[in-house]
């Protein structure tokens, strides 16, 4: 198979109760439908809190491809995980408000180790607020 005819894939790893996809190739229609396909059989094989998409190899990205990204965002939390996209890159942050892609309650963070830390905190946060519901209960 030469090159050109080998398909780019996005590996997801389980790491620390969160899958996560590094995403270190160019964006298209098959790499985002491999990427859906193999974080959904994931997600619904081990379960996770979160999803992290590394988002730090990808220097360009169009509104299109971003849609695609925040519709697996959706699928995700059908399944019951926060998804933290992380790595983000100046200009393709740049691109995606110029093009004033729709970044409403999308969580973000600079590194790997922050979206780590963000998916920490929110489980913190929700086990307190189910706790204290808890007691009102009682």
């Amino acid at each position: 198979m030469s090159p050109a005819q080998t398909q780019a894939t996005v590996p997801v790893q389980r790491a620390m109760g969160c899958l996560v996809a590094s995403i270190q190739v160019d964006l298209n229609e098959a790499v985002i439908q491999q990427l859906a396909d193999s974080l959904l059989e994931a997600l619904h094989r081990q379960g996770a809190r979160g999803v992290i998409l590394d988002l730090s190899g990808v220097s360009i990205m169009d509104a299109e491809e971003f849609a695609a990204l925040r519709k697996i965002e959706r699928m995700a939390g059908l399944m019951g995980a926060r998804t933290i996209y992380a790595g983000l890159k100046p200009g393709v942050v740049s691109a995606l408000v110029d093009l004033d892609a729709d970044v409403a309650r999308m969580v973000a963070s600079r590194s790997l180790d922050d979206a780590f830390l963000l998916i920490d905190a929110e489980s913190e946060a929700e086990e307190a607020t189910a706790e204290a519901e808890e007691s009102d209960v009682e």
